[in-house]
């Protein structure tokens, strides 16, 4: 066994060229109870009083003038093989040397920790992190030089002793001694043949630790049967090079009760005049250590009532992202926000109230994110978010939206209905600076413009992006307004039978008549209405007025006419939105034809007559596959209602007749940039012509949009499309011109083409 003596006695040399840090770390040696300590400021130094002295231990700084730690290991190295040599010579036994990979009495001390990997590959056995943590320093060093006790008693029987192919280990006169110490040791420690991939040892701390039984002559595979399943690929790979040289890893044990060990596991080949013969391992049982190590960095890098990462961690993320980013050549937006007017909350409810509602406002901000976003509590009241994109600088003022919008709905704070707002401040990388701790000041700036700006906004630092942000808030706050204020209208486009030429239902389009800036089109403004979630209300008025016109032309006799309504992914995704149909239904006239559904009415199946078959709602092959589980539940649901279901856009998504065939589809719209050029590209052509035969193949009809030509609508007769829409018939048009259109005598259109040459954005609706 090793003895607390030999561990206070062990030969230490302390290098650092700072004389500060020597004299701390000789203290704390010291106050240890450490005996033989070395301290040295000069690196060149160090490989001739290792070879004079041949410390156990080496703790060297890793920067250092003229001559830098690696370089110094370097020099150790070849002391070290030529110290194994030596050994070997006299016994005829050796411990093989490593070469590259050969372990040294060494603990760096470094605070970069970009530098550990490096340290590990020149040989090094562990670290020491700046600042020092005297307690977890101290058992770094007890735990190196326990080993490396160890190590010097095992290799001394090794060297000593002749290992004979019999059930003996070693040769009677040392057999019960071996057996005393390996039988004793608080590590697992084994001895495993090369020749024969067989152990010829392993000590009773197996047993204990696992539950498992190894004897002599087992295969190597048997001790790796408790390996953690998430690390044996890797613990697998490392044993592969067993016979080459030593391995040195920490890896989990999933144990029968399936609680989780932590090992340290480190091996080092014996070898005779042959070569390999022998391994020798030793295992540490280090879960108290890994339990201690992840509540030293919970309590270091994250805080502790949100759990949310904390300004040290915010920082150190900041500056790996920026290093990434500048690699790959990413976008890096810094989102500072403060909540407003907080300190009224803490003095009025307390400050227990005020610490619930820091946490859940932290679960706000969570789901406004990506997983791939970081945020972070700066402190107090302050939180900040790292954004990552490839591209487009809107991507910070789309999250603080989302981050705006998803605190307007209040927190319940043990019966206390709290609204909070908050003030929101974004630097960009690298347009803003490329230095962590300048966007972060550049950020925590635009916040406290923010503030001045009267708070619940966000402010960008830059001026140019900042005035773009000011338009897009103003776009923003004008549509909150906008349906209170009665400014959103509809416009109708017609759909015509292609063989025909009748009317055979309509396309609702939304439209903004916004003040002093007059008609606003839906590519403007229909994004920021998804991105804000006022999508949901705008979208159920569409609905509701949609099935007001469809009971306003059939009680003014133009007739039953069918309408199409868009419906987003965002809204469909809800499941309120078959409730939001049903309202509107059963208001105007436009009733479920099955009783099975819960709201449906005796009264109301006397008093109408319409049937809901007349209501169309379109959705995008990716809203229909955004959740695609629920999605085919709610289209069932609807219906049931007797609802008609179409994909709007069809070709440009998923586009796969599996998923065709999966919902309750009546419909399929050919997206118009299929029907462009038609006539001009073969490959626009063949498309069209298989959507329309796939579809046909599954009864399903096809409504070709976009059409504005004579030669569109031929090839689209000739190829058997069911409708058409576009202004080769009408444009979309107000309510009241399309009845007067109705009303004038036929359902059947005429063709309307657009003005000759007009390109494609007078015929666009």
């Amino acid at each position: 066994m090793t003895s607390s003596a030999d561990i206070l006695n062990a030969r230490i040399l302390v290098v650092d060229d700072r004389k500060g840090n020597v004299e701390l770390l000789h203290g704390m040696l010291s106050s240890a109870g450490y005996t033989s300590i070395t301290n040295t400021m000069n690196p060149w130094e160090v490989c001739d009083l290792h070879r004079t002295n041949r410390y156990d231990l080496i703790l060297l700084d890793l920067m250092m003038p003229g001559m830098d730690g690696f370089q110094v290991m370097e020099c150790l190295r070849e002391i070290e093989a030529q110290i194994e040599l030596e050994a070997g010579y006299e016994s005829g036994l050796q411990v093989e040397s490593q070469g590259e990979r050969s372990a040294l009495p060494v603990l760096v001390i470094t605070a970069q920790p970009q530098h550990k990997e490096r340290a590990l590959q020149a040989g090094a056995k562990g670290f020491i992190t700046k600042p020092f943590d005297r307690l977890q320093m101290l058992t770094h060093i007890h735990d190196v030089l326990e080993i490396r006790q160890l190590q010097k008693k095992l290799q001394k029987f090794a060297m000593r002793s002749e290992i004979l192919p019999g059930e003996k280990i070693f040769p009677r006169e040392t057999g019960d001694l071996f057996d005393q110490l390996a039988g004793n040791l608080p590590q697992v420690f084994w001895i495993w043949d090369v020749h024969d991939k067989t152990f010829r040892y392993i000590n009773p701390e197996w047993e204990k630790m696992t539950g498992q039984q190894v004897g002599q002559g087992d295969k190597l595979e048997t001790i790796f049967e408790p390996v953690h399943p998430e690390d044996m690929e890797r613990v697998l790979r490392e044993a592969a090079n067993l016979p080459l040289g030593g391995v040195d890893h920490d890896y989990r044990l999933l144990l029968p009760d399936m609680s989780i060990r932590w090992v340290h596991s480190r091996t080092f080949p014996i070898k005779d005049s042959a070569g390999v013969h022998r391994i020798v391992g030793v295992m540490d049982d280090i879960t108290q250590r890994k339990e201690a190590d992840q509540q030293l960095l919970q309590v270091s890098h994250y805080d502790a009532l949100t759990h949310l990462p904390n300004r040290v961690l915010f920082y150190e993320s900041l500056r790996k992202v920026i290093k990434q980013s500048e690699m790959n050549h990413r976008i890096v937006s810094v989102l500072f926000l403060d909540i407003d007017n907080f300190k009224n909350i803490n003095d009025t409810l307390g400050f227990a109230l005020g610490d619930e509602l820091l946490c859940e406002f932290s679960l706000r901000l969570l789901e406004c994110l990506r997983v791939t976003d970081i945020i972070a509590r700066i402190g107090g009241d302050e939180f900040g978010c790292i954004l990552v994109s490839a591209d487009g600088l809107g991507n910070a003022g789309v999250v603080a939206s989302k981050i705006r919008e998803a605190l307007r709905q209040p927190f319940d704070l043990r019966g206390h209905q709290v609204t909070v707002t908050a003030s929101i401040g974004i630097s960009v990388y690298p347009i803003d600076s490329i230095d962590a701790d300048t966007l972060v000041k550049n950020g925590d700036t635009a916040m406290y413009r923010s503030k001045t700006a009267g708070r619940d906004t966000y402010r960008f630092f830059t001026p140019e992006m900042n005035a773009r942000a000011i338009e897009k808030l103003d776009q923003e706050n004008a549509l909150r307004k906008a349906l209170d204020r009665d400014e959103f209208v509809l416009h109708y486009q017609p759909k015509v039978d292609l063989s025909s030429g009748w009317v055979t239902g309509m396309e609702a389009l939304l439209r903004w008549k916004r003040p002093e800036h007059g008609v606003v089109g839906p590519l403007e403004f229909i994004p920021v209405l998804e991105q804000t979630g006022l999508i949901t209300q705008v979208g159920a008025w569409v609905i509701e007025s949609v099935c007001r016109q469809i009971a306003a032309w059939r009680h003014a006799g133009v007739g039953e006419i069918p309408v199409s309504v868009n419906v987003s992914g965002r809204q469909f995704s809800r499941s309120t939105l078959n409730q939001d149909v049903i309202r509107a239904t059963q208001a105007n006239g436009i009733q479920p034809t099955l009783l099975e559904f819960e709201l449906q009415t005796e009264r109301a199946l006397r008093e109408n007559s319409i049937d809901s078959d007349l209501l169309e709602l379109e959705l995008t092959e990716s809203s229909l596959m955004m959740h695609a589980k629920k999605t085919v539940s709610i289209l069932q649901r609807l219906k049931v209602l007797g609802i008609q279901i179409s994909i709007d856009d069809f070709g440009t998504g998923y586009s796969s007749l599996s998923y065709v065939k999966r919902f309750p589809i009546d419909v399929l719209k050919i997206d118009r940039s299929f029907i462009q050029e038609i006539t001009t590209n073969s490959a626009d052509a063949a498309i069209t012509t298989a959507i329309i035969d796939m579809a046909h193949s599954i009864h399903v009809r096809v409504v070709a949009e976009g059409v504005e030509t004579a030669e569109q609508f031929d090839f689209l007769k000739g190829r058997g499309c069911d409708e058409v829409q576009g202004f080769y018939f009408s444009p979309p048009l107000p309510a009241n011109e399309i009845s007067q259109l109705l009303l004038s005598g036929s359902r059947r259109l005429k063709p309307a083409p657009c003005r000759p040459n007009a390109g494609e954005s007078a015929c666009n609706p």
